[in-house]
């Protein structure tokens, strides 16, 4: 019998702790590579062989065994050296050494995606984490103290751990757990788990044995203190079967309950899918005053608190600035979330905005969802195209500015957050506000700081170094060796109005870069759309076709700031102070492309 067999009892016990608080596989295998101790999967082959007992093979657990070394299998199926029969999709595996001799090794092993997610984002703490463990495996066979190394590994796990009896009084409780609940581990360890946590669902564990898995748990304290957080609930069972009158089962002897931090999920959710690169004023490309003093302005009320709502029009940049205010602010290592709230059907928005609690609504996800202010809670959410957000999501906004707390769809209690709010649009909010399309105590809520964005016209002098720029950034992408502009080029997209404004001047570089032949970039190169601005009218035309070549202009230039949109669409009759019937007939008649120009240009 191996070193490692001889205590199968610990191992086992060892073996299912750490999957209750990693909620990942474990396999402990001996160095005859038999395996000795297993959760999930491996509880049902122990006893059997990994690598069919062969020594001497090329897969991992033999190289381990003779080798010493650890190793991260982040792909199994692609991994050449890895034998993946149980369909394992990554694992972290550590040798088990006893006075310098390899005697087996511990693998935490991922099975679906969310395991693998978390394997491979905690790598090395997991692989840390299995050091540790083997070490306490090899103390054990040496006959050392497990139960005070134990307790060192408990402390140094970062989820909250509470360990209960069959009649639920808290026998283990480390520091995480405790600063989790608001008390000290002095003070709860002997104490009845139901008068500390009087709503956890332990009390039907200990009754029933089933397991209680990932549950978002809200408790409000007399003294007005909110714990939220994740909770996990498994059952422990004794050795031995209890006889029934009809049967024997094993008994319940108490349960663990794993604790994580509502703001560690959240943030480890951000991490995964939303995370971006920080940006900061010096990104933003430009010379002239107008940028300056804009730059200069956002840069002194970054580190507010306050609402900042930033106008101008479309392809200014107004998601850039929002960003950089976020990132110099002392809220800079919490999310920035951004919403587009043109971009989100309005039955959709709300549960993006809010999320919503477990069968709020047909098709609602089983399990409820985190909304985009939770996400945000403790950084800066922007909110882009403010401006089409619906009258009923003003309202829940508003409530929001005000109250500083949200309700989720299908909920019954309010949830505190502390989000900065950045808004931003290149609609005309007072003007909406006039035509009761937008409310006015909203407005004033959000136009605490207001930062107006110019644009491309208003400040030519930031074109040539906004091209050199984007000439740079497609050259790399498309890998060309274009080096410049020509003369004539150069003319023409500097006397350019540029009514898309930065978002427009990059994709018409985009174009000429997969356009141009040759080392520079020529006329020819160009968009159509730009050449044809620069062509002064035939004199042949007679007035009225000039002046329909003029309006033609003047509409597509509008419909450029505005969108194509049946909304952009409305705004731009708005401003050029005629009916959407007009705008739609002349539209018509002059044979105007309702598309976007950009894909109209070849």
């Amino acid at each position: 019998m191996s070193r490692l067999a001889e205590i199968r009892n610990t191992a086992q016990e060892i073996a299912e702790a750490i999957t209750a608080v990693l909620s990942i596989d474990v396999e402990i295998v001996d160095e005859e590579l038999a395996i000795v101790a297993g959760t999930g999967r491996y509880k049902g082959k122990i006893g059997e062989k990994e690598e069919e007992g062969n020594l001497d093979s090329e897969y991992t657990y033999g190289q381990v065994l003779r080798t010493g070394e650890e190793y991260i299998i982040e792909d199994a199926y692609s991994h050449p050296e890895y034998a993946a029969r149980e369909n394992e999709l990554a694992e972290v595996c550590c040798p088990i050494r006893l006075h310098g001799e390899i005697i087996g090794l511990i693998g935490l092993v991922a099975f679906t995606e969310q395991q693998r997610h978390v394997l491979l984002l905690n790598r090395e703490n997991l692989l840390a984490f299995s050091r540790q463990m083997a070490i306490l495996l090899a103390s054990k066979v040496s006959e050392a103290k497990m139960a005070s190394e134990l307790k060192i590994i408990i402390e140094t796990i970062r989820e909250g751990l509470i360990a209960v009896d069959r009649y639920g009084n808290i026998t283990t409780c480390n520091e995480t757990a405790a600063k989790l609940i608001g008390t000290t581990k002095e003070e709860v360890i002997g104490k009845s788990i139901f008068a500390t946590l009087p709503s956890s669902s332990i009390r039907e564990v200990l009754r029933t044995g089933e397991e209680y898995r990932d549950q978002e748990e809200i408790y409000q304290t007399d003294t007005g203190s909110t714990f939220h957080f994740f909770s996990t609930i498994l059952p422990i069972f004794s050795k031995t079967l209890k006889a029934t009158s009809n049967n024997q089962h094993k008994e319940i002897v108490g349960a663990v309950i794993s604790l994580r931090d509502i703001a560690d999920i959240k943030k480890l959710v951000y991490d995964m899918t939303e995370k971006e690169e920080g940006t900061s004023f010096h990104e933003i490309l430009g010379t002239s005053k107008a940028i300056r003093e804009i730059k200069d302005q956002a840069g002194k009320v970054a580190r507010s608190q306050s609402t900042v709502l930033i106008t101008g029009e479309s392809g200014t940049g107004k998601g850039l600035f929002a960003r950089s205010i976020h990132y110099v602010s002392d809220r800079k290592e919490h999310p920035f979330v951004t919403v587009n709230c043109g971009a989100i059907p309005d039955t959709l928005l709300e549960s993006e905005l809010f999320g919503y609690e477990p069968g709020a609504f047909t098709g609602a996800n089983r399990t409820g969802k985190v909304g985009k202010f939770e996400l945000a809670n403790g950084g800066t959410l922007f909110l882009d195209e403010i401006g089409d957000l619906s009258f009923h999501l003003q309202v829940k906004l508003l409530h929001v500015l005000q109250h500083r707390e949200i309700e989720r769809i299908g909920g019954k209690r309010t949830l505190p957050i502390d989000v900065r709010i950045i808004a931003a649009t290149h609609r005309n909010l007072e003007q909406m506000m006039k035509a009761g399309e937008f409310r006015e105590d909203l407005y004033f809520r959000l136009h605490v700081i207001p930062l107006h964005i110019p644009s491309l016209r208003e400040r030519k002098e930031d074109i040539l170094p906004l091209l050199d720029y984007a000439l740079r950034k497609y050259t790399q992408i498309i890998d060309k060796n274009i080096y410049g502009f020509t003369e004539e080029a150069l003319n023409c997209l500097k006397s350019y109005d540029w009514p898309g404004n930065i978002r427009e001047l990059e994709n018409a570089v985009e174009y000429a870069v997969n356009m141009e032949i040759g080392e520079s970039i020529t006329l020819d190169a160009l968009p159509k759309r730009l050449r044809q601005a620069q062509r002064p009218l035939p004199s042949s035309l007679s007035l009225k076709e000039q002046l329909e070549v003029v309006e033609r202009e003047i509409i597509q230039s509008q419909l450029a700031q505005t969108g194509y949109s049946l909304q952009g669409k409305r705004d731009a009759a708005r401003l050029l102070g005629i009916s959407e019937s007009t705008l739609y007939r002349r539209i018509r008649e002059l044979r105007i492309e309702t598309q976007q120009v950009i894909k109209n240009d070849n």
